[in-house]
């Protein structure tokens, strides 16, 4: 064999990695943005930067205890740069709550002052609405119904000594903090107390994150004015790719909110893609900005097709597989007609949950801003007190395995727990009290399937499982609407988020299990945001604007079938998102998976304009748009 040309294009990023060597010095750090595109190697340059780190201030750093720390998105991703630094105790590598809760958790004593003035704050607010609101309404009965949850919650704060919390968990426990409260703490400690800040930029004089862009936008602000504040001691590494930002919570724009002063390396080249797909991807987010990738020299030419069919195909499912048989013959590759060899991945939630059955309960839930990004990644908890309690038990009963039953209700039944066992004169009347529940509950099933509600109305009549408080509030609400007055009722309307979990109330309990399995990364349709960061050899990209009936996004629009809406062209004007933009980001994502060929299936009230307008954009030639295929390709 003889050695690869030298030629080749292989090492065009290598001089970035010394940039960043010079960037994490301890005498004169140099805050950075690293643009990172889809399939450049992101990860290997941040654990060479880390090794870089080790190598050259080991001793010095553990002399005063001080570490590197790496915010990361999931806990994989942790798990894969620890094992590529052989699990080395100087870094710190967590996800964004564990890392947070790691700063405050021993900072009991401010933690309470905190949670009573933001409590008393929030009571404060709707005990204003209720002053306004008219009584019996389902709004009223649902604001009672949190400010007495948050009145005994107030109540309670002096008693707890100690606050705990669990990033995978649901934090049932009266001394546990959600989710959201342990980002908000930690941002508020680091913008309001000095003290705070010195210790952490003192034990972290490096911090990087990787996916900035879908970062909480609330502790990247709080980060920026840390870092501005201590420049001259303080390294704050960004990595991302804003045309990679799919979640909303996500600071928008990242790159233009960067402070004065920042360096900013780029990371040019693709090891994943072939040429045809990195020419394609490029040129998907030549409107947004001006970052161009190049492929590797000793990469293929690759091959990506677009198939513009009409919405109102009678059997989608039938032209798919027609559009892998087509695959399989232009790329001489087989594996395409294997549905288990081929990526499919849909821009839009929207869309799966239209195939897969829980349409419903998507269009509940998804529209509200706060809810979307825990209701996609299945950490809601109101759709997670039936995917992670009731779906279990159900299964278990329908399989006939009592001991998965046994185990769940121990676990996590309130009937069960320390205190109640020990309370009871007779432990044999709970269990008695618990296997009641049980009964009760899954009778719900004898007539026929029930609705989410009913399931809700029948837990918290028995206290099988705790009930989240969005639940309670709804629950209330549901019980006013059998006496609210309409008159009351219309003058004092529910509001968005409290009407959007009543609306999946109403729906059957059978749009759990697909949910659950779709959350669970168990189906056969992915998303975006399922594969950020993963690649596969054959991607097949579904767009239906029909299936999808996105509220936020629009297929049609950015493939050119229809025109932009005047509050697209107004988002434009004004520097905002629009569902163009939105649509574009996932387009990229979805696309940039592909590591030898890319299918992508686009179904559209006029698909000869969509060929029209893909072609004169120069995303895809002329023979590379097919319209029609043979039902039976050979």
């Amino acid at each position: 064999m003889t050695d690869a040309p030298a030629f080749l294009n292989v090492t065009l990023d290598d001089y970035v990695e010394s940039q960043l060597a010079t960037y994490l010095d301890l005498e004169h750090p140099q805050s950075f943005f690293m643009f990172a595109g889809a399939g450049s190697g992101k990860t290997r340059s941040l654990v060479n930067a880390l090794r870089h780190v080790a190598d050259k201030y080991r001793d010095v750093l553990r002399l005063r205890a001080r570490h590197v720390a790496v915010i990361t998105y999931t806990n994989a991703a942790c798990d894969e740069i620890t094992r590529r630094l052989e699990f080395n105790p100087l870094f710190v590598v967590r996800t964004i709550h564990s890392f947070a809760w790691m700063q405050i958790q021993n900072f009991n004593t401010d933690i309470r002052v905190w949670l009573r003035d933001n409590l008393q704050a929030e009571i404060e607010a709707l005990t204003i609405e209720e002053e306004k609101g008219r009584a019996g309404t389902k709004a009223s009965a649902a604001r009672q119904i949190q400010i007495e949850s948050k009145q005994r919650r107030l109540d309670r704060l002096d008693e707890i000594k100690v606050f705990t919390y669990n990033p995978s968990g649901d934090n049932r426990e009266r001394n546990a903090l959600n989710h959201a409260e342990v980002i908000k703490i930690f941002a508020a400690f680091l913008l309001e107390k000095s003290l705070m800040q010195r210790m952490f930029v003192e034990k972290y004089p490096f911090l990087l994150i990787d996916e900035s862009q879908d970062t909480s936008k609330t502790l990247i602000d709080a980060l920026f004015a840390v870092q501005q504040a201590h420049a001259d001691r303080f390294c704050l590494g960004l990595i991302g790719d804003t045309m990679q930002r799919i979640y909303l919570d996500g600071k928008e724009q990242i790159e233009r909110d960067i402070p004065e002063g920042w360096a900013f390396p780029e990371k040019r080249l693709n090891h994943r893609s072939p040429h045809r797909i990195v020419r394609l991807i490029n040129d998907i987010r030549d409107g947004a900005d001006t970052h161009k990738q190049e492929p590797r020299d000793d990469a293929g030419e690759g091959w990506a097709r677009l198939f513009a069919f009409s919405s109102d195909l009678p059997d989608k499912p039938a032209a798919e597989d027609r559009v892998r048989a087509y695959m399989a013959s232009l790329t001489s590759d087989d594996a395409w007609n294997d549905p288990a060899k081929c990526k499919v991945l849909t821009l839009e939630h929207h869309m799966a949950a239209k195939r897969m059955g829980f349409e419903p309960l998507f269009e509940a839930l998804a529209s509200v801003d706060e809810f979307r990004t825990s209701f996609l990644d299945g950490s809601f908890p109101a759709t997670r007190f039936f995917t992670h309690y009731v779906l279990p038990l159900v299964s278990a009963h329908q399989r006939n395995d009592k001991f998965a039953i046994a185990k769940l209700i121990r676990d996590a039944s309130p009937l069960l727990s320390k205190d109640n066992l020990k309370g009871s004169a007779k432990p044999l009347d709970q269990l008695r009290l618990a296997q009641s529940a049980i009964d009760s509950l899954l009778a719900l099933w004898t007539p026929g399937e029930p609705s989410c509600a009913a399931v809700l109305e029948n837990v918290a009549g028995t206290g099988l499982f705790q009930v989240p408080e969005s639940l309670k509030a709804a629950l209330a609400a549901q019980r006013a609407d059998e006496i609210v007055d309409a008159e009351d009722e219309a003058a004092d309307p529910v509001g968005r988020n409290l009407e959007a979990i009543l609306n999946f109330l109403g729906c059957p309990f059978s749009v759990i299990p697909p949910y659950a399995a779709y959350v669970a990364k168990e189906a056969a349709f992915d998303t975006h945001q399922g594969v950020k960061g993963l690649e596969f050899d054959r991607v097949m990209v579904l767009m239906d604007d029909g299936d999808a009936r996105g509220f936020l996004f629009g297929y049609e629009k950015l493939l050119g079938a229809k025109a932009p809406s005047a509050t697209d062209l107004k988002n434009a004007e004004e520097g905002r998102d629009s569902a163009i933009d939105r649509t574009r980001r996932l387009f990229y994502v979805t696309c940039s998976r592909a590591k030898s060929s890319l299918a992508l299936i686009t179904y559209s009230a006029d698909p000869a304009a969509v060929k029209a307008h893909v072609v004169a954009a120069g995303w895809f030639h002329d023979d590379e748009v097919v319209l029609a295929l043979p039902e039976n390709p050979q």
